[in-house]
C-alpha cells in the first residue's frame, strides 16, 4: 500500500470543502472526516479521489491529487516487488530517463522531459475508437506513430518499386505528437536534472487532443486538456522557475487549429492564445509565420528508411525515373466551401481536365490516405505536382511528392519560404514553382502553359535538388542504424542552437530575465 501519511492532513480540508459544496454533505468533525479520509485511501486509492474532485472544478483540489499521483512509482505494488514479479513495460506516454549524466558526449546536448500524468498523452492515444472525425485513428497510431507498412500483393506492379517494402507505411499527417515523443524517449541525452538541460520538452498530445474533440461544438470541451495542463504545469517546480523559456511543446497539427481566442465562439482550441505559454517554442507542422515562437516541420511522408542504404536505394530509383511520363499531376478532390482555397482548388481541376498535359487523381473517388502507394506511384511518373493551400497554405502533399522526385507547383508563397526554413534551402525556386494563385483563381493565369515554359536543363536540375533534400524531410524508423540526419534530427539542432542562443543572451543581459 502507497504511503499517504505526508499528504493526509493536508487532504482533510479540501475533502471537507468539496463533500459539502458538490456532494451535499453536511460539515462533518475532524474525526469524522479523518475516518472517512483513512479508509477510502485504504480501500479507494489516491487516484480515486479524482471523483471528489473533478466532477466540481476544484483546481486547486485538483492539482493536488495530481501532484500526489505523481508521487506514487508507476511499478508494481509491494507484495509483488517480494514476490520477484517482472515490472510492466512502459507504455505510451511514460519517459525513460537514459543514464547519461556522466557521458562527455552529452555536455550541452541535455533535454529534460517533464513525466506528465497519463491523461495528457497515454489516454489519448489509447482513446482511438469511435472517433468520427477520425476513423482510423487506430491504425493510424499504429508502430508508434508510423501507421500501418504498406502490404503489396506480389502480383502488385508496384511490389517491385516501392522498395525495400518494410520503409513503406501509411503515415497520417497528423502523427506526429507520438512520433516525436518516441524519438525522443529514445535520445540518448535525457537528464533527470532540469537544471541540467538546454530545453526541457512537454509531452502533450495536442494535435490528437483537438482530433478528438473537434466535432464539439463546446469551446470548453475543446479547450479542457489545455487548460489542464498549464494548472499542472504551474504547480511544477521548475516550470514555476522558469516561466516556460527554454521549454518546447510538439504540436503535430497545423497552429490554425489550436489558434482560437479563448473566449471565442470560432474553430479550433485556445492552446496557442494561452498566456500562460506565451515564453514556449511550438513546433508545428504549419506555423503563424509572424509569430517567433514557432518552428515549422516537415509533415509525415510514407517512406520510413531503417539505413543508410535504403535512403540512397530509393534516390537511386527516383534518378531511375527521370524520364516521367506525366508532365503535370493534380491529386486532390473538390471543395464546397467558401473560402478562397477551395475555390482555387475548383479552378485547378477545371485546368487539369481541359489540359492534355495533366493528369487528375481524385481523392473522393480513390481513398488517397488508405492507398498512399497509389499516390506515390503516380507522384513518381510526374514532372510537376500541383500543389495548391488547403485548410493552411502548407500540404503533406509537397513533402509527398517530393519524396518521389515531383517538383512541387505552389500558388501561395507562405507553403514553403516562411515555414521550412530549417530543413529546406531559403531559395524556394531551387526545387519548387510559385505561381500566381489568384491569377490561376480568375482565369488569368494558364498553369499548364506556364509551366510548358521551363527550360529542360532547369527541370533536371530542380529535380537533382530534391533528390539531394530527401533526407531532409523523411522520419527515420524507431530501430533505424542510418547516420545521415532526417528531419527529427534537425528539427533538434534548430531547436539547440535556439535555445543555446537565448541562453547565452539571457546570461550576458541579465535585466531580459
Amino acid at each position: 500500500m502507497q504511503d499517504h501519511s505526508g499528504s493526509f492532513v493536508n487532504l482533510l480540508p479540501m475533502v471537507s470543502s468539496n463533500l459539502q459544496k458538490c456532494h451535499g454533505t453536511r460539515k462533518l468533525s475532524t474525526a469524522s472526516l479523518a475516518l472517512f479520509v483513512f479508509f477510502f485511501l485504504g480501500f479507494m486509492g489516491l487516484q480515486n479521489m479524482h471523483s471528489l474532485f473533478f466532477n466540481c472544478g476544484d483546481s486547486a483540489a485538483e492539482n493536488f491529487v495530481v501532484q500526489q499521483q505523481q508521487r506514487r512509482q508507476p511499478t508494481m505494488d509491494d507484495g509483488a516487488k517480494e514476490a520477484g514479479a517482472a515490472a510492466p513495460l512502459p507504455m505510451i506516454g511514460t519517459t525513460q530517463k537514459q543514464q547519461s549524466e556522466e557521458d562527455p558526449d552529452c555536455a550541452g546536448r541535455y533535454i529534460y522531459m517533464y513525466d506528465l500524468p497519463p491523461q495528457f498523452n497515454q489516454k489519448i492515444a489509447e482513446e482511438c475508437t469511435g472517433n468520427p472525425a477520425w476513423i482510423r485513428l487506430c491504425e493510424d497510431l499504429s508502430n508508434m506513430g508510423l501507421g500501418k507498412q504498406f502490404i503489396l500483393d506480389s502480383n502488385d506492379s508496384l511490389s517491385n518499386l516501392l522498395l525495400p517494402y518494410d520503409a513503406w507505411y501509411k503515415s497520417n499527417q497528423y502523427s506526429l505528437d507520438i512520433v516525436y515523443h518516441e524519438r525522443l524517449k529514445r535520445y540518448p541525452c535525457l537528464t533527470d536534472d532540469p537544471e541540467k538541460a538546454v530545453f526541457s520538452y512537454i509531452p502533450f498530445y495536442s494535435a490528437l487532443d483537438f482530433g478528438q474533440n473537434m466535432l464539439d461544438t463546446t469551446m470548453s470541451a475543446r479547450d479542457r486538456l489545455s487548460q489542464r495542463l498549464v494548472g499542472w504545469l504551474q504547480n511544477n517546480p521548475h516550470w514555476a522557475r522558469t516561466g516556460g523559456k527554454n521549454h518546447l511543446l510538439l504540436i503535430g497539427r497545423i497552429a490554425q487549429d489550436h489558434g482560437r481566442k479563448e473566449f471565442e465562439d470560432q474553430w479550433g482550441n485556445c492552446l496557442l492564445s494561452l498566456t500562460e505559454l506565451e515564453n514556449v517554442t511550438k513546433v508545428v507542422v504549419d506555423r503563424f509565420w509572424w509569430r517567433d515562437d514557432q518552428i515549422a516541420m516537415p509533415y509525415p511522408t510514407s517512406f520510413h528508411p531503417y539505413s543508410d542504404h535504403q535512403i540512397v536505394s530509393w534516390q537511386q530509383t527516383i534518378l531511375d525515373n527521370a524520364r516521367r511520363d506525366l508532365p503535370v499531376l493534380f491529386v486532390g478532390g473538390p471543395r464546397n466551401d467558401k473560402y478562397f482555397s477551395g475555390s482555387l482548388r475548383n479552378k485547378l481541376m477545371q485546368q487539369c481536365l481541359n489540359s492534355s498535359r495533366c493528369t487528375l487523381l481524385r481523392c473522393d473517388i480513390v481513398d488517397c490516405e488508405k492507398n498512399p502507394q497509389r499516390l506515390t506511384h503516380a507522384f513518381l511518373k510526374s514532372v510537376f505536382c500541383l500543389q495548391p493551400p488547403g485548410d493552411s497554405p502548407t500540404r503533406k502533399g509537397i513533402f509527398d511528392c517530393m519524396v518521389s522526385g515531383c517538383i512541387p507547383v505552389i500558388f501561395d508563397p507562405h507553403s514553403i519560404s516562411d515555414q521550412y526554413t530549417v530543413h529546406l534551402p531559403m531559395n524556394v525556386s531551387s526545387f519548387s514553382v510559385l505561381l500566381d494563385g489568384q491569377a490561376a483563381h480568375d482565369g488569368e493565369l494558364d498553369v499548364m502553359e506556364e509551366l510548358s515554359r521551363i527550360p529542360a536543363t532547369t527541370i533536371a536540375t530542380m529535380q537533382r535538388t530534391i533528390n539531394a533534400l530527401i533526407p531532409n524531410i523523411l522520419y527515420k524508423r524507431y530501430d533505424s542504424n542510418q547516420t545521415t540526419r532526417d528531419a527529427f534530427d534537425i528539427t533538434l539542432e534548430a531547436l539547440f542552437n535556439r535555445f543555446t542562443r537565448a541562453l547565452t543572451n539571457s546570461s550576458e543581459n541579465p535585466r531580459q530575465q
